[in-house]
């Protein structure tokens, strides 16, 4: 975990700092080698990856605290939907359903396509409709606490940081389509070093989340 001490410099400094370093690398990369920024940028290629490693390590990072705090008989209803969030977020850059069906899961094609077998369609469903609706009923049930969580967090720099990272995440999906056909730039590149660019605020909010509750000294 970052220092809390000097917290601004440790979270968002660092993650802005990051941030405009891979923005010029890449756009460096852009202005030199355009062939490279599209290899660098397609879908499933070196960049995207990155962003599923990082968003990895967001997991685990946010994950210690989520074991640590249910072994203490509490757990942060924040930090279970951003784990829910991060995990669905990585299933998605992956394509796991493509892998699997060859087809996008959540296409209508799929479920009332006689080819794919019909237990394999129900299960798709299940998990389509099912698991997105649990997490809106736990979300619901625990409103007050994400409410007074996520407000707490905002006045923090790895909860500031966090919430900059979903927005850009939220409008990059929203202008998907122009960003992908803007001229003289790789159809994915700023879709992607968007992308990338929220990824690295979150492993670094993540890294600078404080525990839910101090450790108790040693000493009395």
């Amino acid at each position: 975990m970052l220092p809390q001490r000097g917290a601004w410099f440790g979270a968002e400094t660092l993650a802005a700092g990051l941030v405009l370093g891979a923005v010029a690398v890449l756009s460096l990369i852009l202005v030199v080698n355009p062939s490279l920024a599209h290899w660098l940028t397609l879908e499933d290629g070196v960049v995207e990856w990155l962003q599923v490693s990082l968003d990895a390590a967001a997991v685990a990072l946010i994950g210690r605290h989520l074991v640590r705090d249910n072994a203490e008989g509490e757990r942060s209803p924040l930090d279970v939907l951003t784990v829910a969030a991060l995990i669905g977020l990585i299933i998605g850059e992956l394509d796991v359903d493509r892998w699997l069906f060859g087809t996008k899961v959540i296409s209508t094609a799929f479920f009332f396509k006689a080819k794919y077998a019909l237990p394999w369609r129900l299960l798709a469903a299940l998990v389509v409709v099912g698991v997105p609706a649990a997490v809106g009923i736990y979300a619901l049930r625990h409103v007050r606490t994400l409410w007074r969580e996520g407000w707490s967090a905002l006045g923090q720099p790895w909860g500031r940081v966090l919430a900059a990272s979903a927005v850009i995440l939220v409008l990059t999906e929203l202008f998907e389509r122009p960003l992908g056909r803007v001229p003289g730039v790789p159809h994915f590149f700023l879709e992607e070093t968007l992308e990338l660019a929220a990824s690295i605020g979150i492993v670094v909010a993540a890294a600078a989340h404080p525990p839910s509750r101090p450790k108790r000294s040693a000493t009395l």
